[in-house]
């Protein structure tokens, strides 16, 4: 990849703008080598320029709040506009109230961001005895966005942003919750009024999840799908890979809980008892 072959990491993906990482990733018409399964030290280059820049999509919410807060704070349009709404829309056609709301959201992404990052260890990292928000993080920072985040500001606007990270963090600990912006929406309408009390908050995120798994329990489940999404395969993989012993004590302290809900959960089928044939008043037995 010619003059950059050589250079450190830090140089490769230093980049000034969107732009500049555009126009440094060098479009590919085949494959850079012909291993069958392994990849080049140029292919690992390009695999990681080519996440960081998908990267750069999932994040450029986060990254413009903290922008435009910067701009509008140090009054950085002074030298081409009057204000700072005048200035964004000049710029960008962007209108006030989206420039406000990106501006709202970026510090509360940046704090979810660092809870779901710090529980996703690397390959060949240590990794302490499995919790509930480490099994289920690396799903929730793929699928985390700018809508799941809106739906946190209300609580970081009525208390802090500590407690807005706390209500995500609860729903990421619930096994078998889906952390969608609807389901964000409606633990936040069900948090009590008053002043913040983190374990009272908790208590309520768990209760309205407990009662949308119940609304969901009226309908057909697909089990199948249900007891896949119940454990992480991928991290489990990927601790068997780093210590067999740890993931093997993993897997049986699930079976334990399996066995546990089997348990107490699911009563065990008493024999049919046959009642005895009634016998009516007057009635005459018959030879």
């Amino acid at each position: 990849m010619g003059g950059q072959r050589n250079a450190s990491p830090a140089q490769r993906f230093e980049h000034k703008s969107a732009i500049d990482m555009a126009r440094a990733l060098h479009p590919l018409r085949r494959p850079l080598s012909a291993q069958p399964t392994t990849l080049t030290s140029d292919e690992k280059d390009m695999l990681a320029q080519c996440v960081a820049a998908v990267d750069t999509l999932q994040w450029a919410f986060w990254l413009a709040g903290k922008a435009l807060e910067n701009i509008r704070v140090g009054k950085l349009y002074r030298a081409e506009c009057e204000s700072f709404d005048e200035f964004v829309w000049k710029r960008w056609n962007m209108r006030k109230a989206q420039a406000n709301k990106l501006i709202r959201t970026w510090r509360i992404a940046e704090r979810v961001f660092e809870l779901l990052s710090n529980e996703v260890a690397p390959i060949g990292a240590d990794r302490k005895k499995p919790t509930p928000l480490s099994a289920n993080a690396e799903k929730a920072l793929k699928a985390l966005n700018q809508a799941q985040v809106w739906e946190l500001v209300p609580v970081a606007d009525t208390w802090d942003v500590d407690a807005a990270v706390l209500v995500y963090r609860t729903v990421v600990e619930v096994d078998g919750a889906s952390v969608t912006a609807k389901v964000l929406n409606g633990a936040v309408s069900a948090l009590p009024e008053g002043d913040f009390d983190a374990e009272r908050v908790a208590e309520y995120v768990r209760d309205y999840l407990e009662s949308v798994e119940e609304q969901d329990d009226d309908e057909d489940v697909d089990v199948d799908s249900r007891a896949e999404k119940a454990v992480s395969y991928s991290w489990v993989r990927r601790l068997a890979k780093k210590d067999h012993a740890a993931a093997t004590r993993y897997l049986d302290a699930l079976q334990e809980q399996i066995n546990k809900c089997r348990a107490d959960l699911i009563p065990k089928q008493q024999p049919t008892v046959t009642d005895p044939p009634v016998e009516l008043e007057g009635a005459t037995a018959t030879a």
